[in-house]
Formats: structure tokens, sequence, C-alpha cells
């Protein structure tokens, strides 16, 4: 149910045959005359198929196709398809279903079996409206971003566009993400099979086993979808997902002999290009072995092929999109920096580097013609001595790559050793080193671990290793590196610079040079990961030949903060300079904000808790992701919380000490200013008096404690906690002071502060209210029961409302007993006189 128009031959009758076979209909008509004209007109198929006659007898299924009464059209004239003259080649094909959908040009004919999956898919625009309806997404891929990639994908998608360019940094969940994308496109009937593009195996395995993990519900996405892995060919016909190396697509497409395994153009309706700046970014960051058997420009051109030979919507994803890239998919339709995700929290900043100089990287190597000097063959692995025609000379780019320098990696290693690295120290992160050649990292591994020798602290063997192509079992070391102690820090080349995910890595050590900003973006993206286990707050680079100097101008993942030693005490301390005076504070608001971020990283569960009790906020994280975004003014209303997070501290290393000692002397402090506790008391006294009529809750527990609700007791709790006042301090301020125990609660303290009544001990004041109570009438055995509950409420909360309701509707004990309702049952007559008479004698 197509007309296929040969404009002047057709170069492959087996194609044809493929093509025709087991149809109903087609159509074959020859132009009259082959001319420039014509073939400039090929993007034009239906402008001949309206001088087609049609059977019109012949039913299509399901819906008319207007003027053309086809619903598809193809216009070819034997050449292949060339970019350069795409307008003039290849087979062009228009779905005349979609009017407002062009004609695009493919390498092939579809197969019968590929038009007939196009005749049973679902209308697209249905589908889109479908997806643009559906706002229920996957929790595995739920944050604020990643919706917000989704959705601009999924416009994209319905405006038509065949090339889409997805852009996130390094550790914000490209691959979470795609994989919401695809369960949403099958789910809607929007895709029928989806390729998944991936440029090396351990990229493959690692996605794969992402879909297997990520579930909907109790089932995983492949379990709902089906998926075929690397190993396998050709999928079956209910697989909606395949994933794929692009060598290994490469040679089944275009290096084949085996036709039954060649995908058909229509095998896949989406191709998802994981990492996609490999293929086309000339980085130059292949190993040794594989520039031997690699051509560059034949793998980006081969590349590039895959994505052009389906008839399919290719995505591309990177964090770090090139010229090539953005050549093919166009410009990002969204896009998440590196120094957003930190702002946010997903991700954490890095310190400015240490750069490590030595005295040959600031003079350079220079050899003298004539000189007899060591050369390594890489080729036989071997030494040989070789007599120098010309003058040499190296600079610390060459390092490690042209000149092999011994003595200059030994002090790099020394100095790290000695002052920044300790692999037995769990919290302190994990290191990954990136040398130049695979001997290179031997040397490496060797001189660090004479290097920990030296200094007194030998470490384990397996404590420092390289990971590189040439290892025995390079996928389970890595695993190790990543879930296991040891290795601890890991020299590798080229085998780690992408889709590796090692949370734990709180440093990066440059021995060698890039010359790509891609590749160096991808070096520091391997750090960059959140790791709450070991509360990293940052990463740091230690850069031995250079190269952060060398990239800075280019690179996009500079370090947010842009002194990272001003922390939040110091913006706290420089408010006027930086907030009041200055007339562009923003910069300064952004270092703020990721001053915050950097701090609320290193606090433990605990501290995480309680700053958030204390600011009155939900959740830290979010509102330290918003303080970038903020106006000034809004960002200046935080100043109060900005304080309050600086009187919380992160939990401490502690450290074990034999040494002997005894006790001297004690003494205590109290509240914020470490305050003698008569001080203390007196401190807790003023404040009342100063906001006893500016806070509205104070004013109630001064002369009306019986209206007082259970909320409004805990906003004054935490009102006095934020100004450093603690009920357990001031009872211990107070027996210090006045040589008397007490158990007095916040009220009677209040009480005390504003109109000098008399402390009574928390239990004896209840004791007494409960009385009253007990005395009100003869209970059975179940009152009994509940007027006991109330009295251990009462002195676990110290109070309950106001009246009945209040009293057994809020509180969350008597509110999952059935509250107020449940207790006119139990008390038909007494529930609301019970609450009158104990806030009556409770206060007086």
């Amino acid at each position: 149910m197509f007309f296929f128009f040969n404009l002047r031959s057709v170069s492959s009758q087996r194609a044809d045959y493929a093509l025709f076979k087991g149809l109903d209909f087609y159509g074959i008509v020859e132009a009259k005359r082959w001319d420039q004209d014509i073939a400039g007109q090929m993007a034009q198929p239906k402008e001949y198929a309206k001088e087609v006659p049609f059977r019109s007898d012949y039913h299509l299924i399901g819906q008319e196709m207007g003027d053309y009464k086809v619903p598809f059209i193809y216009a070819a004239n034997g050449r292949p398809y060339l970019e350069q003259y795409k307008e003039k080649s290849g087979i062009w094909f228009w779905d005349a279903r979609n009017p407002k959908e062009n004609a695009y040009a493919l390498e092939e004919f579809h197969t019968p079996e590929d038009l007939a999956l196009k005749l049973t898919a679902k209308n697209k625009d249905e589908a889109n409206k479908d997806l643009a309806d559906d706002e229920d997404y996957p929790q595995f891929a739920a944050r604020p971003y990643q919706l917000d990639a989704i959705q601009s994908l999924e416009n994209a998608i319905k405006d038509g566009k065949k090339r889409i360019l997805l852009a996130m940094a390094t550790g914000t969940g490209k691959t979470r993400t795609a994989i919401s994308l695809m369960y949403r496109l099958l789910k809607h009937k929007r895709a029928r099979r989806i390729l998944y593009l991936v440029d090396r195996n351990s990229l493959g395995r690692q996605t794969a086993n992402a879909i297997k993990d990520n579930k909907i519900g109790t089932m995983s996405i492949s379990s709902i979808y089906g998926l075929k892995e690397l190993s396998d060919k050709v999928p079956d016909a209910s697989t909606k997902i395949q994933i794929a190396t692009v060598q290994g697509m490469i040679k089944r497409l275009f290096f084949n002999d085996d036709n039954s395994e060649k995908p058909s153009v229509g095998q896949y309706d989406f191709i998802i290009v994981d990492e996609a700046h490999r293929g086309y970014a000339e980085d130059r960051g292949l190993s040794d072995q594989e520039y031997e058997n690699y051509d560059q420009e034949e793998y980006v051109s081969q590349y590039r092929r895959v994505v052009d030979y389906f008839d399919a919507t290719a995505i591309g994803m990177t964090a770090t999109p090139a010229l090539q890239t953005t050549e093919i998919f166009g410009n990002p339709v969204y896009s998440y920096s590196y120094q957003q995700a930190v702002l946010d929290g997903y991700l954490v900043d890095h310190d400015a580097p240490v750069i490590i100089q030595t005295k040959l990287a600031k003079e350079g190597i220079h050899f003298k013609k004539g000189a007899e000097v060591d050369v390594f063959n890489q080729d036989e692995k071997t030494i040989d001595k070789e007599k120098l025609p010309d003058n040499m000379n190296f600079d610390i780019k060459d390092f490690n790559h042209r000149v092999i320098t011994p003595s200059f990696n030994k002090v790099v290693c020394d100095e790290l050793v000695r002052n920044y690295l300790d692999p037995t120290d769990r919290d302190a992160g994990k290191t990954l080193i990136f040398a130049a050649t695979d001997e290179h990292a031997d040397m490496v591994v060797d001189l660090l671990k004479k290097a920990f020798k030296d200094d007194g602290r030998p470490v384990d063997d397996d404590a420092i290793e390289k990971i590189t192509g040439s290892i025995r079992h390079p996928n389970q070391e890595i695993r190790n590196f990543k879930n296991e102690d040891y290795p601890n820090i890991v020299v590798t080349v080229d085998l780690l610079t992408t889709g590796v995910d090692v949370p734990a890595i709180t440093n990066i050590v440059f021995l060698r040079r890039v010359q790509s900003r891609i590749l160096y973006e991808q070096m520091l993206g391997r750090a960059t990961r959140l790791c709450p286990e070991i509360h990293k707050d940052k990463f740091r680079i230690f850069d031995a030949v250079g190269i952060y100097d060398a990239m800075n101008k280019v690179t996009n993942m500079k370090p947010v903060v842009q002194n990272p030693g001003h922390n939040v005490n110091y913006f706290l301390h420089h408010k006027e300079d930086y907030f009041e005076i200055a007339e562009d504070s923003h910069q300064y608001q952004v270092d703020m904000a990721g001053a915050v971020e950097r701090k609320i990283k290193r606090l433990d569960d605990q501290g995480r808790n309680k700053f958030e009790r204390l600011a009155e906020i939900p959740s830290v994280d979010e509102w330290a992701g918003k303080l970038s975004k903020m106006s000034k003014a809004d960002f200046m209303k935080q100043w109060p919380k900005f304080e309050q997070l600086d009187q919380v501290h992160p939990a401490k290393k502690q450290f074990i000490s034999n040494e002997q000692d005894e006790v001297i002397g004690t003494t205590r402090g109290y509240g914020q200013g470490n305050n003698k506790p008569e001080d203390y008391i007196d401190s807790f006294n003023k404040f009342i008096k100063e906001n006893v009529n500016v806070i509205p809750a104070l004013q109630i527990v001064a002369t009306k404690p019986k209206d007082l609700t259970f909320d409004e007791l805990k906003d004054i709790k935490l009102k006095l906690e934020q100004n450093g006042f603690k009920e357990n301090d001031l009872q211990s301020a107070w027996k210090t002071t006045k040589h008397e125990q007490t158990t007095a609660d916040i009220i009677s303290f209040i009480r005390q502060a504003a109109s000098g009544s008399k402390l009574v001990d928390h239990d004896v004041r209840i004791h007494n209210a409960m009385q009253k109570v007990y005395g009100m009438a003869d209970w059975n055995i179940m009152q009994k029961k509940w007027l006991k509950r109330i009295e251990n409420q009462l002195l676990s909360s110290t109070v309950l409302g106001p009246d009945a309701e209040h009293a057994f509707d809020d509180n969350f004990y008597f509110k999952r007993q059935g509250g107020y309702k449940q207790i006119k049952k139990i008390f038909p007559k007494y529930a609301d006189q019970i609450i009158y008479v104990l806030n009556e004698n409770l206060y007086v």
C-alpha cells in the first residue's frame, strides 16, 4: 500500500524484491525523462504522486489519504544518500497519513514488516497528546530537572524533530532520565522499539543493569517491555528495548555478509545515543592500542552512519556537547549544568586545585645534540640506546607522553603520600589518578607503594591498583573500586574517563595532559557525585602537569565557590562588605549558596534534622537549592537561617589518645555564649520580658495558659531554642544557681520570668490538676484507664489544648485512638468538662 517512484533506475533489484514481497499492491512509475530539474525536487515526492492512477476499488485500512490515496510514498534516483547532496540522493520517503510531516531521505527501503508495523502503530498525534496529559513520572527519575528534561524531550518529539540533544552534567542521572523517557514512550505507544546505543561494552552492561534494577511498582522496566542486551544481535518481535555498541552495529550494518542479522531501516523508531560526544569529538583520548587499530575519521563517519541509517528519531545525551555533536543533533533542547547541579545540591563542588610544581616541570628537560639517551620502544617493549642528531627540548605537556620522567613522578608521588593521601581512612574517600600510558600507570602504582612504605605507613598491596584495559578483569576491579574498601587509590589511562560511577572519589590527580576540553571535563566528572556515607562536601584536584590552567579558559566546570576558604561563617561576618555596600552582590550570593551546600553535605542526619527544626523548613536540600535563584531581597530574608546553620556543626573525626589525664575542676557553660548559669537565667528572664508583648504565644503563656494549644507550645519551644534557651538547660542552671532541684516545664519558667510566679515541678503540677479530675465522678474501669492515659500524655506534652476538641483531635496519640469522637463515647457527659477542669487547675 505505497507507491515507489523510480525517477531514474533502481540499482538493487534485490532490494525491490525484498520490499515488494508479500504486499498486496504496489505501483511503479517511470519518469518521462531524467533531468536536473527532477533531481532537484526529490524531496517533494508528493508532487509526483498526484499524477499516478489508482484503482478506485482498492480499500485503504482505516483512513483516506486525500489527494494521494496511499499511506506511504517514495522517490529515488538510484544515487546513494550523501549528506552534501541530500536534496538529490537517497530514497526519499513521505508518510502521507501525516501531511504536516516533511519527507526525508533513507539509505534503504523499508521491509514489508517495517511497513506493517507503521500501519498498525498508534497515531502519533494521539500518542503525543497522551504523553502531554500524563503527569505520572517514574520515581527513579523524579528530580525537578529530570522532569524538565523529559518534558523538553517529549515536546521536541511532538514538534517532529528527528535529531534531539540533551545536555546534563555528569552525575545528574542521564541514564535514569533516559529510562524514564523510554518507559513513557513505550507506555503510550509513541515508540514501538528503541535502540540504546553505547560506545563501549562496560556502559552497555551498566545500562542493562539499570533497566533491570529500576522499577515501576514491583516490576522492572526490562520485565515490562523486554530487553535485548549486547550479546543479542537480532531483537524478537516482542522486544521493545535493545542495547548495542556503536562498533557492533557498524559491523552488522555495513560489514556483514549475513543479511539475516542486518537490521532493517525501520527496525527501531527511536535511538538513544549515550555519551554522544564520544563518537564525534576528536579528543584523541583513545589508548595506544586503540590508536593502532582505529582511524578516528573513519570511526566518526561510521558512527554517524549508524544514526543516519535508521528511520528513527535520534536522541543524543552528553554532559559535554562538542561542535560535531551539535552539527548532528542540533543545539540542546534542555541543558543542566555542573554549576547549577552544585547549587541545587545534586553534585559537589571542587576546591581550587593543588598545583604540584617541580624543578623539572618549571625548567623543562633538555637533551644536547650527540648525547646518548635511553629510548623506550613501545612496540617491542624494550629500552635501547640512541645518539641524538639534534638538540631536543621537552616541557611539561610532553612529560609521560614524549619523555618518561621517573624522577618527576617520584617527587610528585612522595608529595601526595606525605601530605594528602591516606588509603586506610575510609572517610577520606578514594583517589583516581590519570596516567599517560599503561607503562606509566605501572610506574605510578609502584612509586606510590614505595612512598607509603618510606613514610612509615605501608599499605596492603591491593590498596593501590592499576585499572586499564590491559589487566585481566577490569570490570571486576571497577566494581571493587566502587563497592569495596580496596582498591582505594586507582591509576588509569582512559578506561575510567566516562561512564564509571564511583561516588566515593574525592581526589582527582592529573599526571597527564589532554588537549580536549570534553575529555578533561569527563575526567573531572568522575568525582562530582554525592556520597552521603562519607559526608562528601567537595572534591580536590591535584595537578602536576599544568592542565588546570591550560583548560581554565575553556572549561565549563569551574568551581562554583570562587574562594572555597570563604565558608558560611565568613559571609556572616562580611554581610556589609558583600551584600549591603557592593553594587553587584550576585556572585557573592552564589558563593554563599555554594558554601551552604558544602556545609549541609557535611552534616549527619541528626545535624540536618536539627537545622530543619531550628530554621523551620521542611527540607534543607530544597531550601539550599533555591538560594542562588532568589532575588536579593528574598535572599537577605534568609539571614536568620544562615545564622542558625552556622550554629549547627558537623560530626567531627575522633582520634584516640592513650595519654593519662586527671580532673582538676569542673565548670559548665550555657547557651550560645557559653554563659555562667546565673547569667543564663538572667538572659532568659530578660528575653521573656522584652518579648512577652511581641510574641503572641508568650503573652498567652504569661496571662492565659489555659488557652494555649499544643502547636503554640511547640512554636514557643522552637523560638526559645533558636535563641539558645532549652528546658533542660534552664532546669540545670536553676539548680546550680538556686541550689534547689526542679523539674519545672518551660511554661512555668516563662510565667516565673514574666510575672514572678513560683516554679512548680512539672509532675507535681499535673498530679494536682488530675486529682481534681479524679474527684469529678465515680469512674468505671475503662474510664480510669483513659484518665491515666490523659495524665501520661500531659506528663509528656505539657498541654493538651484549650478545649476537648483540640485536645483530642490535635494530639496524635488520641487522634490515633479515634479522637474527640471516641472520647465522647467513653465519657458521654464529661469529655468537655475534663479538659476544662484540667486547664483551670494546671496553672493556679
